[in-house]
């Protein structure tokens, strides 16, 4: 029979545990390799672990305002065309009580017109998104404004008609409504009309929006006003215009008394048509700056990104060598240990 050969320095065995150390560190850079990232982060840091930690507690705060402000953004574009709406509507009702002051249409077509225009405004300023009413202020899961015309009749119809039958002894629908002077009529819409549209009354019968708006963190140390309120100034003096032509029995006055009317709402909307101008720049404003935070904060994100990178990330071709070093160890190992079992078997026999 043959034999072979054995050295006598030549180990029996190589030790499991090396073996296993080989395919443990394998498999945490293998793990490296594919997210980017130190297997144990913590480990590897040692003292610094806190402060990237409060790092990475920045870059989360910075995902909450960049979501926050993706919403409020969402919110000033409603506003802005809702506003876009009401000043749009305003125009054409502006135009049309011209047109009926100077006789160029009738007195029902421009309360026809003043009629559906103040339902149209109504529509816009209760404009919502994601459940919140827009104008509402701080009280952003009620709409502001009933509709005038509505059933049952809203507060503020009802007010419009006590005061007029206050005023007169009869209704607007009542044939005496020819007998007004213009006297009357203006005296009737500079005092007790005009009264029922001042901040109290308005938020009594008219308006459950607050004149408190909400205000948002849009960055690190910047707030933004980001909802409208119903009770502004150009919203009651519209509804006051509106209202005016609408349902104070136009269609019956007098050619001298609704003349008149006409000149007092011509006035009253052309202040408005200026003031919704201003407002519409104030959303403006906000959405600039909700625009020009978000960009900030991108900025800061990506810097802190980066911080956290070179201290979290691994370099991928170390870690490559390293894992072409661990395969050929644990390659070898399997080949010695498999040689030395052959060897043992050889001796044994």
């Amino acid at each position: 029979m043959r034999s072979t050969l054995i050295p006598q320095n030549l180990p029996s065995t190589i030790s499991p545990i090396s073996v296993r150390s080989i395919q443990d560190n394998l498999a945490k850079a293998q793990v490296e390799l594919s997210s980017g990232r130190w297997n144990d982060v913590g480990y590897k840091l040692a003292e610094q672990t806190g402060s990237v930690l409060n790092v990475r507690a920045q870059i989360s705060l910075i995902d909450t305002f960049e979501n926050t402000n993706s919403i409020v953004s969402a919110r000033a574009d409603v506003t802005q065309n809702a506003l876009a709406n009401i000043a749009s509507e305003t125009q054409i009702f502006f135009e049309a009580v011209i047109a009926g002051r100077n006789n160029q249409v009738s007195s029902e077509v421009v309360a026809k017109t003043a009629a559906d225009g103040f339902g149209a405004v109504i529509s816009s300023i209760n404009s919502t998104i994601n459940g919140v009413y827009v104008f509402s202020g701080i009280n952003f899961d009620s709409p502001p404004l009933q509709d005038y015309f509505g059933t049952p009749q809203p507060a503020s119809k009802s007010a419009v008609d006590a005061a007029f039958l206050a005023e007169f002894g009869f209704d607007q629908s009542d044939p005496a409504v020819a007998g007004i002077t213009p006297a009357a009529m203006e005296n009737f819409i500079d005092n007790a009309f005009s009264d029922l549209f001042d901040p109290t009354n308005w938020q009594n019968d008219w308006s459950d929006a607050t004149d408190e708006t909400l205000k948002t963190r849009i960055a690190f140390t910047q707030f933004s006003e980001t909802s409208q309120s119903a009770n502004e100034s150009a919203i009651r003096k519209l509804a006051m215009a509106y209202t005016m032509v609408a349902d104070l029995g136009i269609g019956s006055l007098n050619d001298s008394t609704r003349e008149r009317m006409m000149e007092k709402a011509a006035d009253l909307t052309g202040s408005v048509i200026g003031e919704l101008n201003v407002l519409r720049g104030k959303v403006g404003v906000t959405q600039q700056r909700i625009e020009v935070a978000t960009d900030k904060l991108a900025i800061q994100k990506n810097a802190f990104e980066r911080l956290v990178g070179d201290q979290e990330n691994v370099d991928p071709y170390e870690v490559a060598t390293r894992i072409s070093v661990l395969s050929n160890q644990l390659e070898a190992s399997y080949t010695l240990t498999a040689r030395l079992q052959q060897l043992s078997l050889v001796k044994f026999i």
